[in-house]
């Protein structure tokens, strides 16, 4: 009864808050290829970039900008082309050696351990040179700050020099200094301090969609506060409307307080906008799934979040498949869960979970 009462007073606050924007039909449109890089329309950006550099493979700045793309797709390979290409044509460009660095970085997440120092230490030399080159490069700095953060003392590993870092950022550049001490405070495991450098961050700069969108995820995940979630995310919304990003944050703080017919409006309205991202059903249905509530709306949207290819920097495929199969599974639908947790691990060996859960399934089978 406290739950269902609690799911009211969440939903009443919910509808009285965010007044969704107008946006054009053909908003997305109209934007530039590196508009359509920064929103994270990495699909659409790719379209738009692989002729321009097929007919001028020295065009560095479609190369650099198609190398994003490319990262965020999870095509590394090709994204490190292109970022050499990029940087071969203009080394003096900063910009060109953080994205080397960039992918780098995401090639030595997957990579042996041995070749982990490799990328490594290239990731930190092209970052160092960034620096040299633009030292208000925020970019740079926010890659020497990870860097610092996460490598091991035996390749120059530095806690307390990221965190030195971050402040030096922070007084050149208030607005996104701020930010990226946030980020580097959630992972640290601090969200009180993260809150504190987000809110400053929003107060030198009230339209930045990244704060926004941090403060959002900050109040769904590490300080659960369903109204300031809300807030933020729709300020996140007015930020950038056609960022489907932003849509599927909005759309997973109401499917958290349980307002599933304004989550999947939510979800419809960013189909309109930006077809390319169907991120807010994978909320929507993250959050069915776990809390073993609206499973056939959970199956649905999974099913339709996996009916084309994923947007970048999305959950992937492996993830959408898992989490049908857990749907399926607590549906009481062994064989088909077991198929689709399969087709996960096939895609990605580190899912514990969906390998648990085939074992246990097998389990309840065979009795």
């Amino acid at each position: 009864m406290h739950r269902l009462f609690a799911s009211i007073i969440f939903a009443l606050t919910a509808l009285a808050q965010c007044r969704l924007p107008d946006v054009s039909p053909d908003a997305l449109s109209r934007l530039t290829p590196e508009q359509l890089v920064d929103g994270g329309h990495f699909l659409r950006a790719e379209k738009a970039l692989a002729p321009i550099v097929r007919d001028q493979p020295d065009d560095a700045p479609a190369a650099w900008l198609l190398s994003r793309a490319k990262a965020a797709l999870g095509e590394v390979d090709d994204a490190m082309k292109l970022a050499e290409t990029a940087l071969a044509a203009d080394p003096s460009n900063a910009a060109y050696h953080v994205q080397v660095a960039a992918v780098a970085g995401r090639v030595a997440e997957k990579s042996s351990l041995l070749k982990q120092l490799t990328f490594a230490r290239r990731a930190r030399q092209e970052l160092d040179a960034a620096a040299a080159l633009d030292a208000a490069n925020t970019e740079a700095q926010w890659g020497l700050m990870m860097y610092f953060y996460v490598a091991p003392p035996l390749i120059g590993g530095d806690r307390n020099k990221a965190i030195q870092i971050g402040e030096q950022m922070a007084s050149l550049s208030p607005a996104p200094g701020r930010y990226y001490q946030g980020r580097l405070a959630i992972q640290m495991k601090d969200p009180d301090k993260a809150e504190a450098f987000f809110r400053q961050s929003e107060i030198e700069n009230p339209l930045s969609f990244d704060t926004a969108a941090a403060l959002a995820n900050l109040y769904m995940e590490q300080k659960p506060d369903q109204a300031r979630a809300e807030k933020w995310a729709c300020q996140a919304l007015h930020a950038d409307s056609v960022r489907g990003d932003a849509w599927a944050l909005l759309a997973k703080v109401y499917a958290m307080c349980g307002c599933w017919t304004e989550a999947i409006a939510i979800a419809q309205q960013a189909d309109a906008i930006a077809p390319e991202n169907r991120a807010a059903w994978y909320a929507i249905a993250s959050v069915a799934v776990a809390r073993g509530e609206q499973l056939d709306m959970a199956v649905d949207s999974l099913r339709k979040y996996l009916a084309q290819p994923a947007e970048g920097d999305q959950p992937a495929e492996a993830l959408a498949h898992a989490q049908l199969g857990m749907a399926l599974s607590k549906q009481g639908k062994p064989a088909e869960a077991i198929a689709e947790l399969k087709t996960a691990v096939a895609q990605d060996g580190s899912l514990d979970n969906a390998k648990a859960e085939i074992k246990r399934l097998n389990a309840e089978m065979r009795h």
